[in-house]
């Protein structure tokens, strides 16, 4: 999932640029917005209503559907937690607004000083240019669901996940792509070094495996695995 964060002064257009931006990324996948609503301008809940009350109830999740949506109301409040929802979900692209204090790699509209700046006051057509320079983030789930976009399989195989923490500033995630991709059985592979500077939390490394089902292509992903170990630094 592809973090494009936008930040600025209020009132300097972001909201505006957003919207813009969503749908021209429609295009490209599906996306997620996320907003920092601020310590004094928090959302209000309708009073009155069912999932208010279940809410209030103490509920860990309280949800609604009619005929065009659904709407949930989660007690978590921190921005890792809200990513990794949407990249659970097969969000391929998460937009933000605000949230200055995470070093993601940023779109500033206005003025505003600000650090890991991409782009400053750009065209939509120029971000979506830009889209390799912005940062990805990646669940185990996420990735597996990235996995079979790729190799074009939503459905079938077998697929092997691993995550771990490490202690490593680069982990070689091509060249171990390339080893796991080249074992006969192995439909395809993907590895994430996510990076603790972006996110709550210490380094991890994410592996999603599709192999082809059958028990030699499960003996074929066993080898891989130690292929991938030889690798560590």
């Amino acid at each position: 999932m592809k973090v494009i964060q936008i930040v600025g002064r209020s009132n300097a257009g972001k909201t505006t640029f957003m919207k813009d931006l969503i749908r021209a990324l429609s295009a490209y996948g599906t996306v997620g917005a996320v907003k920092h609503l601020g310590h004094h301008h928090g959302f209000q809940l309708e009073p009155g209503k069912d999932t208010t009350a279940y809410y209030e109830s103490d509920a860990a999740i309280s949800s609604g559907v009619d005929d065009e949506k659904s709407v949930f109301i989660r007690r978590e409040n921190d921005l890792d937690s809200t990513l990794q929802v949407l990249c659970n979900a097969g969000i391929e692209y998460a937009v933000l607004e605000g949230f200055k204090a995470r070093p993601f790699p940023r779109i500033v509209i206005g003025d505003l000083q600000s650090e890991n700046v991409v782009l400053r006051n750009p065209s939509v057509d120029e971000v979506i240019a830009a889209l390799p320079g912005f940062e990805d983030y990646y669940t185990t789930e996420g990735l597996v669901r990235e996995l079979r976009r790729e190799c074009g399989t939503l459905n079938g195989g077998v697929v092997l996940t691993f995550s771990g923490p490490v202690k490593y500033p680069e982990f070689p995630t091509t060249s171990v792509r390339k080893d796991l991709e080249a074992v006969p059985g192995i439909i395809g592979a993907r590895l994430h070094h996510q990076k603790s500077g972006l996110h709550a939390g210490e380094d991890r490394i994410y592996i999603a495996i599709l192999a082809e089902q059958n028990r030699e292509a499960l003996a074929a992903a066993g080898d891989a695995i130690d292929r991938l170990k030889r690798k560590l630094p």
